[in-house]
């Protein structure tokens, strides 16, 4: 008897999941429509032209980045000879 009940309620839990499952499925898809149609303005970076400003200046600075890990490396390339000649 006690098994009887328990599978009915699991089977009715099992059921509400699944419905509330695809309502939340359904949900997100019309939420996902309803965003695509909507017309979004373009970026501020872009419609100033600032974005390739801002692109410029982080280039710059990685390639001095760069740069300066390869003076260091040879700095301390240089070192270690010294140190395995003495």
């Amino acid at each position: 008897m006690k098994l009887d009940k328990s599978c009915h309620i699991y089977g009715q839990f099992h059921r509400t999941m699944k419905i509330k499952g695809i309502l939340l499925l359904l949900f997100v898809f019309f939420f996902q429509i309803a965003q695509a149609q909507t017309e979004t303005p373009p970026d501020f970076m872009r419609s100033v032209g600032k974005i390739y400003v801002v692109a410029g200046v982080t280039l710059i600075i990685l390639v001095t980045l760069l740069l300066y890990l390869i003076m260091i490396d040879r700095k301390i390339s240089r070192i270690e000879k010294r140190q395995k000649n003495e």
